[in-house]
């Protein structure tokens, strides 16, 4: 199963790839099999976070593992206000749903200005390998988490994927989404549930597994997950501002 599911992956992370391709890195698991096989490609490397956070301690760490180079965007308060708005403008979500496409956002605005066509994401590794805690909690409560998680994945194109592709459309740039994939999605929904929710501490235990095959660095293999506007600091920025956020910015959608 693992070198089924690492012969996919790669397939669907060659096929996404072509010339002036960037990849949104934070060093963990999704974003690092991504790189892994496209590391001897021509590509950009985008990571961002505020001044000593997760995702930029860890890219600097693995990029250099893999021997590529990595474009670090270190933003500070008012940069991740400012593009608070900015995204608020063009999806107007309540504020946890704006939190997380800031990183989106300025990693978007950084690839296009470095003349990047196309970027990169590790959107639907949550859904097809059960990486949120949430779906932990589902299975102890007697759940139907098997329903819930192909739901997710199914509507991830109207809900995720969307908003990510409106954000990067809006700097010139395609998304692309290489762990979105039908066979691959095919293929783990034929795992029992019990073994795809093996590893409740570090998660996706079977995508750290298969990564193994792929040269993937220790270090992200082992990395807990951590979703970007957390590992990135944006959180704990967003969080300080949030009541003069809700006030000035309503959520209309999401």
């Amino acid at each position: 199963m693992f070198s089924k599911i690492a012969t996919l992956l790669r397939q669907s992370i060659l096929e996404s790839y072509s010339s002036k391709t960037a990849i949104s890195f934070s060093g963990g698991i999704d974003s690092t099999v991504i790189l892994s096989i496209l590391k001897d490609q021509p590509l950009g490397v985008f990571s961002l976070g505020v001044e000593g956070s997760p995702d930029l301690q860890t890219s600097r760490k693995v990029a250099n593992e893999l021997g590529v180079k990595l474009s670090e965007l270190i933003v500070d308060e008012t940069q991740i206000l400012e593009a608070y708005e900015k995204v608020y403008v063009l999806l107007p979500m309540d504020l946890l749903s704006v939190q997380i496409l800031i990183p989106v956002y300025l990693v978007a605005e950084a690839a296009s200005k470095a003349g990047y066509k196309k970027l990169l994401f590790g959107s639907g590794a949550e859904e097809l390998f059960a990486g949120y805690e949430k779906y932990y909690r589902a299975y102890e409560e007697g759940r139907d988490v098997e329903s819930m998680l192909k739901e997710e994945f199914k509507t991830l194109p109207d809900r995720d994927i969307a908003y990510v592709k409106r954000i990067c459309k809006h700097f010139g740039i395609e998304a692309k989404f290489p762990f979105y994939n039908v066979e691959l999605a095919n293929l783990m929904f034929s795992v029992p549930i019990s073994e795809r929710l093996d590893n409740r501490q570090i998660k996706k235990g079977i995508l750290r597994q298969a990564s193994r095959l792929l040269n993937v660095p220790q270090l992200a293999i082992e990395r807990k997950k951590q979703a970007m506007q957390y590992g990135s600091g944006v959180h704990k920025v967003i969080l300080r501002n949030a009541d003069f956020l809700n006030k000035k910015y309503p959520g209309k959608l999401g």
